[in-house]
């Protein structure tokens, strides 16, 4: 073997390569990119006021496993139902509830705190007691990946809580006023498809130079050595996956939604479906474009929706908060509720994502979209069984077409935990230390 040793800075002047390549043999693997190279993506969607149970849930005759493509999906959820097998479905094994509780919430004595509950949904803290996991998975891309522009903030009505927090009892600011938001995205769009394309030919052009010239170095090096510059070889294989998935949007699907925000408020009624929908297109659209990897959108107060009615559903009274507290007399209203809100949200959101192709699946297949609520139930503010759905594979880590039954009381921590792995943050735990562990074995395909 030979005895002398290389340094980087050595091998790249032997290679007649100046050392403004050094960040290339520095380069680490994406926290957050599938193995085709494409980004990762996460999106919070939460409102407030629980489920319908029955409406929600499937019922207990449908068994764990596969869903099959006759399942009939629960009427809150049938806007989804040509996503079937883009849905992971949680239940608990014998009853038609959720197996999530906010212990961080139950154990500190806010069993029934569910009007309060925002600040634990994403954090795994009780009342925003440390940073959410949107902000977790950002920072990471920042700092790893150089990723600057990740997080992205939206509420149609959200008062003064958030599911967002950056660090504990400090919210991340949400935007409200869709058509500011549309224009600092949009306005003076970037780089059309095809200028983007050629800027990644030539940097990858460079990437394939130094592939070559390393390749060819390490012809004449030890073993040791070789495996050493093997390392770097997959660092610039890895760099050049990054550059495809942050530079090239090479299908072309990056297009700005027609901006139709102008004049809606979250502060009234008054426009608020309209607000809705066009908020779900502004985040699609925006994560399509690569301009935002994590997204919470908080779409009711915490408060639980006091003076906010439904008009447009042939429901102006009583408000949506009165509604789900009248339990189940009030089922037949609050289901057309939240069936039109992952309708004109949830649905709208996942149509676009499923429509952009990126690679051999689409940019829907690359993404988690996270949907719940801060309660089981709109009539006791219950923070025992909170309404949890994923959809999106997340680059295939998540067996999405599928029912997974979990025993009651699971902490939702485990589940941010597992989310959290989707997304490359290799943690033990997420949020309250008492809650470690994941859920990886169950919903990991």
């Amino acid at each position: 073997m030979r005895s002398d040793r290389y340094s980087r800075r050595a091998l790249l002047k032997a290679m007649g390569i100046g050392a403004g390549f050094l960040p290339l043999l520095n380069a680490e693997r994406s926290p957050a990119a599938t193995a085709s190279g494409f980004p990762t993506r996460f999106i919070s969607i939460t409102w407030t006021n629980g489920a319908v149970p029955p409406n929600f849930y499937l019922p207990t005759s449908v068994s764990a496993g596969p869903l099959a493509t006759t399942t009939t999906l629960p009427s809150v959820l049938s806007s989804l139902q040509p996503y079937m097998s883009k849905l992971l479905l949680m239940r608990s094994a014998n009853t038609q509830t959720s197996p999530f509780n906010l212990s961080v919430m139950v154990d500190a004595g806010n069993t029934f705190g569910g009007h309060s509950a925002y600040g634990s949904i994403l954090t795994g803290f009780n009342a925003g007691g440390g940073p959410s996991l949107d902000t977790a998975i950002s920072s990471n891309l920042a700092s790893t990946a150089g990723v600057t522009n990740a997080q992205l903030n939206v509420g149609g009505r959200p008062g003064g809580s958030s599911t967002s927090y950056r660090a504990a009892g400090q919210k991340n600011t949400s935007q409200t006023n869709m058509s500011t938001l549309f224009s600092s995205l949009f306005a003076g769009q970037s780089m059309p498809v095809a200028q983007v394309n050629a800027l990644f030919q030539r940097r990858k052009s460079v990437l394939d130079f130094v592939s070559t010239e390393l390749t060819t170095f390490a012809a004449n090096l030890g073993t040791d050595d070789k495996i050493t510059v093997q390392n770097h070889l997959d660092s610039v294989r890895q760099l050049e996956s990054q550059l495809q998935s942050s530079s090239s949007p090479s299908t072309g699907t990056c297009t700005a939604p027609a901006n139709t925000g102008a004049g809606l408020s979250f502060s009234n009624n008054s426009g608020y479906n309209t607000l809705i929908t066009f908020m779900a297109d502004i985040v699609a659209a925006a994560v399509i474009c690569g301009k935002a990897r994590c997204v919470t959108m908080d779409l009711i107060d915490d408060g639980g929706g006091n003076s906010l009615n439904f008009p447009w559903l042939n429901i102006s009274s009583p408000d949506y908060h009165a509604i789900a507290h009248q339990g189940v007399s009030g089922y037949t209203q609050k289901t057309a509720i939240d069936q039109w809100f992952y309708k004109a949200c949830v649905a709208e959101v996942v149509t676009k994502l499923a429509a952009a192709p990126e690679g051999s699946g689409t940019v829907l297949d690359n993404t988690c979209i996270l949907v719940s609520s801060d309660m089981n139930i709109g009539n006791n503010h219950d923070v025992m069984g909170i309404p949890y759905l994923i959809i999106g594979s997340c680059g295939g880590f998540f067996k999405t077409g599928q029912l997974v039954t979990l025993p009651s009381a699971v902490p939702n921590n485990q589940l941010l935990t597992s989310i959290a792995h989707a997304m490359g943050l290799q943690v033990t735990g997420f949020g309250n230390t008492k809650y470690t562990g994941d859920l990886d074995s169950s919903l990991k395909a």
